[in-house]
């Protein structure tokens, strides 16, 4: 979750009976992969939401029963509430559910519940690409059918379901909620100073993050990202907690040796295996994170004592996930790829990332996000735009009321324009599309970021209706 606010979150009473479970926001990204994960395993599972999300047909699939809007009439029957960071203490199913005796419960709560009762779990946490690293190790492991929970949907599929004892999840960080869960293995990817609503600093981030590591059996941590060592040492001062690393830093558990470009754009993996053993898999997505993501995943594996070839054919087979450097489309020699980065050390690494796409120029079309963030981040957000060749700013989006009030864009213009990018403002995704049709030329990439309603933009650019980028 990305746009979010500071919340409590109080512990509930007790454990939790999750056989009628009714999800207040259920399209939420988050809570939606719990409710398809209940609904497979059995549970009568009711949500509401007050926009149709793009998880409506997964959870209709999965037998959930869904109501426009926000209700009290709603909970009726449920046998816990539950709730997420973005919805207000007042919505009226939470207080209909507080008033009835109703059991309310933080997604984050269910979540924790299902972890302590697994056979054996993972979470995935980090600042960054905790929703593409958990993906793919539901991916490498898929031969044991494990049931899984992320906050996106790998192409072609649906962001969590129901298998076996084993559950593979993402914790999320943005409202400390992460240091909630227990599990077998947790996986840190990265510590950065994102979610300023929440947290002071980067050290602020890697405290929680450590919160959350000591409480597992193993730590497989980045030895590349200055935070995640931060994170290892507290962990190995702590004791208790084994410890393995993955990346190209020297002494790393996991080492990667080499990466190779692929014709379809990704990359070939070779790392260094703990027994000594060079295995190889090839990663569909561009970009130094989604090889990050993958060592990740692999190192998972082999503390869950997975074969390595084994790891490396799930993960070779892994079609990458939506909003993640997905390629959309390309028309008249255009390329349009979808990016979910808002933080600016993710608008540096998808910029490169799209680069590897190309010889030509790199379009970024940016939907800024969050009041907060973009008061205490906006200008190094700038500043990151900055590595693409052209940039279309869209207004901030905050769909989460914040103590910052109104913010605009133009520190992020302006910072962008200073590190020597050109920059136009628009209005909205028609503009954005029109100005994209004008700047894009055969052997460019249109790279659509941000997490919004940027993510309808490559529609306006490819769909015969549309198509704006045929002009070109």
């Amino acid at each position: 979750m990305v746009e979010t606010r500071y919340v409590e979150i109080p512990p509930p009473a007790g454990p939790l009976y999750l056989a009628r479970p009714h999800f207040v926001g259920i399209y939420g990204t988050g809570m939606s992969a719990l409710a398809s994960l209940l609904a497979g395993r059995g549970a009568q599972v009711s949500g509401s939401d007050v926009n149709t999300g793009a998880a409506a047909a997964q959870l209709e699939a999965a037998g959930c029963r869904v109501r426009r809007g926000h209700d009290a009439v709603n909970i009726a029957g449920a046998s816990v509430v539950v709730w997420s960071s973005v919805i207000d203490a007042a919505n009226p199913e939470i207080v209909a559910a507080r008033a009835a005796g109703v059991a309310v419960a933080h997604r984050s709560h269910v979540l924790a519940q299902l972890v302590a009762a697994a056979d054996r779990s993972v979470v995935v946490s980090g600042t960054h690409g905790k929703s593409t690293a958990t993906a793919m190790l539901a991916a490498a492991l898929g031969h044991l059918n494990p049931s899984w929970a992320a906050g996106a949907a790998p192409v072609g599929s649906v962001n969590g379901r129901a298998g076996s004892g084993l559950l593979i999840a993402e914790g999320d960080e943005s409202d400390r909620s992460v240091a909630l869960y227990g599990p077998d293995v947790a996986v840190v990817l990265n510590a950065d100073d994102d979610h300023p609503e929440t947290f002071s600093c980067t050290a602020d981030v890697v405290g929680t993050l450590t919160d959350f590591a000591v409480r597992a059996r193993t730590l497989v941590a980045c030895a590349d990202d200055a935070g995640a060592r931060e994170v290892v040492g507290r962990v190995l001062g702590h004791g208790g907690t084994e410890v393995v690393t993955f990346g190209e830093s020297v002494g790393a558990t996991v080492r990667l040796l080499s990466t190779a470009a692929t014709v379809a754009g990704g990359s070939t993996v070779t790392v260094l295996d703990p027994r000594g053993v060079r295995v190889s898999w090839t990663v569909c997505s561009p970009g130094r994170p989604a090889v990050l993501a993958s060592l990740a995943a692999y190192a998972a594996g082999r503390v869950l004592g997975e074969a390595p070839q084994v790891l490396a054919a799930g993960l070779s087979g892994f079609a990458g996930v939506r909003r993640r450097m997905q390629l959309l489309g390309a028309v008249e020699g255009v390329r349009v790829v979808d990016s979910f980065a808002h933080h600016p050390a993710a608008i540096v690494a998808d910029i490169a990332a799209a680069r590897e796409l190309t010889g030509g120029r790199v379009l970024v079309a940016f939907e800024p996000c969050g009041a907060t963030r973009v008061q205490v981040l906006g200008a190094r957000m700038g500043a990151a735009l900055a590595a693409a060749d052209e940039v279309v700013l869209l207004p901030v989006r905050d769909a989460v009321p914040s103590a910052a009030g109104a913010v605009s864009g133009q520190g992020i213009e302006h910072a962008a324009v200073s590190a020597g990018v050109r920059v136009h403002a628009v209005g909205g995704l028609d503009q954005a599309a029109g100005v994209l049709a004008v700047l894009a030329r055969p052997g460019d990439v249109v790279l659509t970021m941000g997490v919004g309603e940027v993510a309808g933009l490559g529609a306006l650019l490819l769909e015969p209706s549309a198509r704006p980028l045929a002009a070109v």
